[in-house]
């Protein structure tokens, strides 16, 4: 298998060029269309590299995991005896806000799986050549395992849990509960899925053999596929962390009821994970670079001046002068970036953080 490298084998790998260079990182994405099943149920059997979206089947199944049981409530409320289970209007609103999330998390989901997958040899490539590669990817392998079925399991259980204690078992409640169940199973399973990828950044910080580009460290493939992957899921889960606030912003604020601040407080704090943390991991991975580079340079003293010997200055920049390839790499490092993009993307995040909580906060 190419998981299970060892150091004989890479020197045997790397030394032949007719064998297959290891892609650890992109066999183990690759199972991910096939092992996480909010992926999954929305997909299909469809090939990987095939935008799911298009596919008249895949939206036809988002839809109806989406906005199915908020559908067949109401129209099991409509056939019941009396003709109605005194659902109110808050209550269709919660259908629909439901369904808008969990079509949202299915559908981000998907897409987000499917972002790196043209740029997967690059990650590959970041990676290749430390001796902690398979360590690196092994967070992936390891949560297509039994565990990710657990966080589903109680995130369902909460309003379950809720409806016990509350002791309301009228068939309002009920179904209530039921669609509540049905969503936090969804929310569950992204969530556990948006957790466990950045570990992987956590582990390629404490790695000093990365193959990064020496001048422009940041702009690297491998590194810019991680942020930018990071960063539009980051931007998704705080637009929303907004939206869930917005049904009490027009005087709709029992929509969610007691469950409006776990829920906020879930998708702000995934987002500030995957955001925030994920892509300063990443600037550190990046700095720690250039700055050992910038030293390696620099010499031992060759850079170093005191005021008090101000007047050495001219012979500093005669002797920089005499090796201008090397000031200018110098340079080079020293104005390079921390991330891969500007500061547009990271206005885009501010502002989805700053409206939820202002739309938050005014509840």
């Amino acid at each position: 298998m190419l998981l299970e490298g060892t150091g004989s084998r890479w020197t045997v790998i790397l030394s032949s060029d007719a064998g297959t260079p290891w892609s650890g990182f992109s066999d183990a994405w690759l199972l991910g269309f096939r092992r996480i099943y909010a992926i999954f149920v929305v997909r299909g059997n469809r090939d990987p590299r095939r935008t799911a979206i298009r596919s008249p089947w895949a939206v036809l199944r988002l839809m109806s995991l989406s906005y199915g049981p908020g559908l067949l409530t109401v129209a099991v409320s409509s056939a019941a005896a009396g003709g109605t289970w005194d659902l109110s209007g808050q209550d269709l609103l919660l259908f629909a806000l439901l369904g808008t999330v969990n079509g949202g998390m299915l559908g981000a989901a998907s897409l987000a799986w499917s972002f790196p997958l043209r740029r997967l040899d690059s990650i590959d490539d970041l990676i290749r050549s430390s001796a902690n590669r398979d360590r690196i990817v092994a967070p992936v392998l390891r949560g297509y395992g039994v565990w990710q079925a657990v966080p589903p399991v109680l995130a369902a259980m909460i309003p379950v849990v809720v409806l016990l204690v509350s002791g309301d078992f009228g068939a309002r409640n009920v179904a209530i509960t039921v669609n509540l169940a049905w969503s936090m199973s969804f929310l569950g399973n992204v969530s556990y899925w948006l957790i466990v990828p950045p570990i992987m950044v956590i582990l390629m910080r404490r790695c000093a053999d990365l193959s990064l580009r020496w001048n422009d460290p940041a702009r690297t493939p491998g590194i810019r596929t991680l942020s930018e992957g990071y960063a539009y899921s980051a931007i998704f889960l705080a637009l929303g962390a907004f939206a869930v606030t917005l049904p009490g912003l027009f005087g709709n604020a029992s929509a969610l009821g007691n469950y409006l601040p776990y829920l906020y407080g879930l998708l702000l704090g995934l987002s500030l994970w995957v955001g925030a943390f994920t892509q300063f991991m990443l600037f550190t991975i990046t700095r720690r670079f250039r700055l050992r580079m910038m030293d390696t340079l620099a010499g031992d003293d060759t850079y170093l001046l005191s005021e008090a010997r101000a007047t050495e200055i001219f012979e500093k920049v005669r002797l920089s002068e005499n090796s201008p390839s090397t000031r200018a790499a110098y340079e080079m490092l020293s104005e390079a970036p921390g991330l891969p993009y500007g500061t547009g993307l990271n206005l885009q995040y501010a502002t989805a953080i700053l409206g939820s909580v202002v739309g938050f906060l005014l509840q």
